[in-house]
């Protein structure tokens, strides 16, 4: 590993005690006793993309998202699967029809061998991708990484926010619109990137603080069921009063390159038929819901989600904003594609 201080190469037998044998002096992550092999470094290196060289600020949730998707889509294990399938089960097949030359149980038995090892490989690998956030916590990367993190340097990485610390500012008395985001470490890194002061907006995290009035109401959510569904719930619980879904849609992630899906339970018939009675949803996306799957805002690469809000919010007030611009340029909540960590 490169140490983060003096910039020398170290092997694992010049950084014991995360020291630099060189410098002598400390750092927080070692990538060979470190879960999710990171590094000083690295965790720079990240934090900068996703910051956008200190312009934006990012919760603790935000990062630890973007380090286990990279981690994920290396422990899926398709192409590896993939390609053991391809070249173990037609050597298999030969193995197996060569069976009546001479040596017949031998070849017999090597060809079931290589079998089995060939669909336990494949299976294995399939199953990795599963387990490799389970793996690696939220809770376990806040312990552990950021804790020694904050030990060494004395604070969490430039422009990282711990949303559990987060203080919100006093809401307008009044507001332009109110923005309500479920996610509430979402709701921490829009509040922290000034949104609410920019557009004059009040930011709530439930339906219940939504106050009684007349100005719009701009709903954020994951792209799952309880999401999908709670747009037209406050609809419900506010007739005549503009309700505006931004996302995120399933359609945004479901198949978009980068996007990591989550799979939890499957929604009841009765779930799904409400959604499909809203027709706010394609059959593929209640297709897509109905197996389970989930996609969280806070996988969102943080820069294309502040993008897509400052867009919305600006559309529905009419506030004009510094960085409209740029908003615009980037476009409205879809998935970006591969976000390098």
């Amino acid at each position: 590993m490169i140490c983060p201080h003096c910039d020398q190469s170290l092997l694992q037998r010049e950084r014991t005690g995360r020291t630099c044998s060189k410098c002598n002096r400390q750092f927080a992550l070692d990538p060979k006793t470190n879960s999710l092999r990171l590094s000083d470094v690295r965790i720079r290196r990240v934090v900068a993309k996703l910051t956008d060289g200190g312009r934006t600020r990012i919760t603790v949730n935000q990062l630890w998202y973007a380090l286990t998707r990279k981690e994920t889509k290396r422990g899926s294990g398709r192409a590896g699967a993939v390609g053991c399938l391809a070249a173990g089960l037609p050597v298999t097949l030969l193995l197996l029809v060569g069976g009546g030359s001479a040596g017949a149980g031998v070849v017999v038995f090597l060809g079931f061998l290589l079998g089995a090892v060939t669909i336990l490989v494949y299976v294995s690998s399939l199953r990795r991708r599963h387990r490799a956030v389970e793996e690696h916590p939220l809770s376990h990367f806040r312990s552990t990484s950021m804790s020694l993190w904050t030990s060494v340097y004395g604070s969490l990485p430039s422009g990282v926010v711990d949303e559990r610390h987060f203080r919100h500012p006093e809401p307008p008395a009044r507001p332009r619109a109110v923005l309500l985001c479920g996610d509430a470490s979402i709701a921490v890194f829009l509040a922290a990137n000034g949104i609410p002061g920019r557009f004059g907006i009040a930011l709530v995290t439930r339906a219940d603080q939504v106050a009684p009035g007349s100005v719009p109401v701009i709903v954020l959510h994951d792209a799952d069921v309880k999401g999908s569904q709670l747009a037209q719930d406050i609809r419900a619980a506010l007739p005549g009063r503009r309700v505006v879904d931004a996302g995120l849609p399933p359609r945004a992630v479901m198949n978009a390159p980068g996007a990591v899906p989550e799979r939890g339970p499957q929604p009841s018939s009765g779930t799904l038929d409400r959604l499909r009675a809203s027709g706010t949803l394609t059959d593929a996306e209640l297709e897509w819901l109905a197996k389970g799957w989930t996609s969280p805002l806070g996988a969102v690469p943080p820069a294309k989600l502040l993008a897509a809000v400052i867009r919305v919010v600006e559309r529905v007030t009419g506030a004009k904003d510094a960085d409209v611009t740029k908003a615009e340029a980037v476009g409205f909540l879809t998935w970006p594609g591969e976000a390098a960590t």
